[in-house]
């Protein structure tokens, strides 16, 4: 079932529209704030970021198919690690479902949460290479938040790093797991091709 409802900008008074109902991070529109949404209401979120536009098949709010599914990109995050970025789409589906779109240099991979079920305790004890349950790890990494806009799950700040490892089967799927100090969580995904990707004819 979708998802929307509005509330107002508590910097500008301007209306912000929120298409999940478990929205934790939201742009204005109109003045570019961030803003933190809990149950006690809508409050101002740090600074503010503008991310340069960077060539993309993907553009906010705007809906894209795949597979005969229907995404619209609500958020948008870019992160740094070492001296490359990477950007997250944070999507949703017809039916208000979430997803995570990562593109990095042309590869594009889409994930959604699952449960955390791997015997997996620290960032520390993992190592390339190595055979988790039938998952081999092909990536290591730390990235940092350079800035966001749209609409996200939850609260992020500019400069924030964390933790990640990819791993892979031969059949092509993949798992991301991220750590965020204490906190660890776990995507399960697939790749798409991006030729594959076509605009959408309304979001």
């Amino acid at each position: 079932m979708k998802f929307s409802r509005e509330i107002n900008c508590p910097q500008c008074g301007s209306a912000l529209p929120l298409h999940f109902t478990y929205t934790k991070l939201a742009q204005c529109p109109s003045c570019g704030s961030h803003i933190f949404l809990d149950d006690a209401g809508a409050r101002l979120a740090g600074e503010q970021s503008v991310l340069s536009q960077e060539p993309s098949l993907i553009s906010l709010n705007e809906s894209f198919s795949y597979a005969h599914k229907v995404y619209t990109p609500r958020g948008h995050v870019r992160y740094k690690f070492k001296r490359f970025i990477w950007d997250e789409w944070w999507l949703s589906d017809r039916n208000g479902n979430g997803y995570w779109l990562s593109v990095d240099d042309g590869d594009y991979i889409l994930e959604k949460e699952i449960p955390f079920d791997l015997p997996i305790y620290s960032f520390k004890k993992i190592k390339l290479n190595q055979e988790i349950q039938g998952w081999n790890v092909t990536e290591l990494g730390e990235g940092e938040c350079l800035g966001y806009e749209g609409e996200l799950p939850e609260f992020l700040e500019i400069g924030e790093k964390h933790q990640y490892a990819h791993l892979s089967k031969t059949d092509g799927k993949m798992m991301t797991i991220e750590f965020f100090g204490k906190t660890k969580k776990l995507y399960s995904g697939k790749w798409l091709d991006a030729y594959d990707i076509r605009k959408a004819l309304s979001s």
